[in-house]
């Protein structure tokens, strides 16, 4: 019954936001994220809790519980801003180059001219579909691992991913994503891979705490020896900032050779990326997604 019910609040939620997004006009969208926002923190509910312990996790000696609870409103409201940008654009067919600039784009040219293809390295902050869609709309072969929400209409991100000319990459098991990812990669595609969140793998340092890290992407980017490129987006004053990352995982490959694919050499080259997330997380904390479970296993 929780289950039916929590997918009939989905299914409304999506119909509501597509229709504000039909409705809304941009410069309005900000301030009904701002008192949508607002009205949610009033209620409790699960997921807004688990919100709240992670910000206490990561930063509960950097502020007090006032501050963080100032956080945790930023943070709802910001999610809601980023549902409703979405709506906005699919409803409108908007063009996404205002929406958008790109710091270090040079960074992914000069790797896909190796033609190995790229593994684009990202997480859960800031408005993602609006930088896999602004760089399609560029005209780079981008592709996307992805899992269909629980509670979504069936084949809703597929279609969504697939309207906008990006290769959908559905993570339906261990065995065959990597197949995929690999067929993707000899396409030279760009292969973007949101690798912040907890899954079987290794332990390595984020916020100061060991946490499960998975290390898939690491392993085939060194089998095919494709180059990494992390890249995030944030909001900023101006707009979404898309930013490239030079990984130093090409400088890092030691000599020995049965040493690369050791768990020892993988965290150096995870915790590479856990630092520059965590830096941007740190500069925008509202804009992560804390609602994901990412201290749920901690080594102590």
């Amino acid at each position: 019954m929780k289950a039916f019910m929590k997918h009939i609040i989905f299914r409304g939620g999506l119909k509501l936001f597509f229709w504000l997004g039909k409705i809304l006009k941009k410069k309005h969208l900000k301030k009904f994220s701002i008192m949508l926002g607002s009205l949610l923190c009033l209620f409790p509910w699960t997921r807004k809790n688990i919100a709240f312990e992670n910000l206490k996790i990561a930063f509960g000696e950097q502020y007090s519980e006032k501050e963080l609870k100032k956080i945790l409103k930023k943070f709802i409201q910001e999610v809601i801003l980023t549902a409703l940008e979405v709506a906005f654009i699919v409803k409108k067919n908007e063009k996404l180059a205002p929406w958008a600039k790109a710091e270090g784009v040079e960074l992914l040219d000069e790797a896909l001219k190796q033609n190995k293809g790229v593994i684009a390295l990202s997480g859960h902050i800031g408005n993602i579909p609006v930088m896999l869609a602004w760089l399609a709309e560029k005209g780079y072969p981008v592709a996307v691992l992805f899992k269909e929400g629980k509670y979504l209409p069936e084949g809703f991100l597929y279609n969504l991913i697939s309207s906008y000319k990006i290769y959908p990459i559905p993570m339906h098991s261990d065995r065959e994503v990597p197949k995929e990812i690999i067929k993707a990669l000899n396409k030279n595609m760009i292969v973007f891979i949101l690798a912040d969140q907890a899954r079987p793998g290794v332990y390595a340092k984020f916020f100061g705490k060991y946490v499960q890290c998975q290390k898939g992407a690491f392993v085939i980017a060194l089998r095919k020896n494709s180059p990494i490129i992390p890249v995030f987006i944030v909001r900023e004053k101006e707009g979404h900032t898309i930013k490239f990352y030079r990984e130093e995982f090409q400088l890092l490959q030691p000599q020995n050779k049965s040493f690369l694919f050791s768990d020892e050499y993988l965290v150096k080259l995870i915790e590479n990326y856990n630092f520059i997330l965590e830096s941007l997380i740190r500069k925008h904390p509202e804009q992560y997604y804390w609602f994901h479970r990412r201290f749920k296993k901690m080594l102590h």
